[in-house]
């Protein structure tokens, strides 16, 4: 339903596909459906949020991530884990693998389906995914070097999984800065990122054509 109503409507669609895989999919099936509504491929953008943490090496950013998850709280990681799939975890199933969950509702179902395929997937227990999910509120952690942070987010547009980033870090704003002082000056000296805006609006630095306000529409 979310999927149909944003190939009607949206301009711009936040995501987060954990996978590589999985943002292909995404991304295929979400332009596919443009054309039932008479757009064409660049009037929808697929951002996918990521969380970067950025060391000078990968040791030193995998570090800080650990740094970051020692200091999650697991009675709120618990709760928070609950309400987005919408079931009661205890402190008793921390160190157990995350239940069996048969209904969800309709309107969470991209978040269920993303976090539920992530613990199966990657056989965590209720404490490792809420780890996993801190740093990036469910969204993919990024952790290395500015260069590897870099050719991640190359690989996936070049993959057809992304048209940009959602840039969530999570330490503010620390993590921000750095991302500013030190990826986007690699992505510039690999020629894929503007070196100043040419335009005033979001819309036209975006690429995005100006849409036809028609109430009959």
């Amino acid at each position: 339903t979310g999927r149909a109503y944003a190939a009607r409507y949206a301009e711009a669609v936040f995501t987060a596909q954990q996978t590589l895989e999985e943002g292909i999919a995404f991304y295929d099936d979400l332009k596919g459906r443009l054309a039932d509504h008479g757009r064409s491929r660049d009037e929808l953008l697929v951002l996918p949020g990521i969380s970067p943490v950025i060391g000078s090496t990968q040791e030193e950013a995998r570090r800080l991530e650990a740094e970051i998850n020692a200091g999650i709280v697991p009675a709120y990681g618990l709760a928070q884990l609950s309400s987005m799939l919408d079931i009661e975890l205890t402190d008793d199933q921390l160190d157990e693998p995350l239940p069996h969950i048969d209904e969800v509702t309709q309107g969470n179902q991209s978040r269920f389906t993303l976090v539920t395929e992530l613990a199966r997937r990657e056989q965590l227990t209720v404490r490792q995914l809420i780890e996993r999910l801190a740093g990036g509120r469910g969204h993919r952690v990024l952790a290395g070097a500015p260069e590897q942070i870099a050719d991640d987010l190359i690989a996936w547009v070049d993959a057809g999984a992304a048209d940009g980033f959602n840039i969530m870090p999570a330490v503010m704003p620390e993590q921000l800065s750095l991302f500013v002082e030190l990826v986007i000056p690699e992505l510039r000296r690999r020629g894929l990122f503007r070196e100043e805006y040419e335009f005033s609006t979001l819309r036209e630095n975006l690429g995005l054509p100006e849409p036809d306000f028609n109430p009959q529409s």
